[in-house]
């Protein structure tokens, strides 16, 4: 079992390519949002899981990334995350619908991305540093997915 996770994530991890391994500009409280929602309740995480690919999405459905990505390999990426939003959105629409106090900080967070690559005219550098951010937040929603087995 733990193979079949550590491939799945393997898999995921490279449909959108490689990616570099310097540091990221966009810190501004991520690590405290993910260490919030990683001790909330399972309902609550299941719409941050939620949350946070649908914004990953929407920031990757760019018709200028493609212009720096390698297309297949992006299009493959979109198309897991497309489905694992659908599934996510399925569960989340089953929980109580509460305002979820970490929806804004998500949306704000991906509204700076989406900022910084207007600021940064859509260059390929811009693309690099958010393929690097795009990995931290997998990387880390994957993290969570697994403290959900428990549940």
């Amino acid at each position: 079992m733990e193979d079949k996770k550590r491939e799945e994530e393997e898999s995921l991890l490279h449909k959108g390519g490689d990616f570099e391994s310097d540091g990221v500009p966009f810190n501004g409280g991520l690590s405290a949002l993910y260490r919030s929602v990683n001790s909330a309740m399972a309902d609550d995480k299941i719409t941050f899981l939620h949350v946070a690919t649908k914004q990953i999405v929407r920031l990757l459905n760019n018709s200028n990334v493609t212009n720096t990505w390698d297309k297949t390999k992006l299009d493959n990426l979109l198309n897991v995350l497309n489905q694992q939003s659908t599934n996510l959105g399925d569960c989340a629409a089953q929980v109580p619908t509460r305002r979820s106090k970490y929806r804004k900080q998500l949306k704000k967070h991906f509204r700076s991305l989406k900022k910084f690559l207007i600021e940064m005219k859509y260059s390929k550098q811009s693309w690099e540093q958010i393929k690097k951010e795009v990995k931290r937040h997998l990387h880390r929603l994957l993290y969570l997915a697994n403290t959900m087995v428990e549940y």
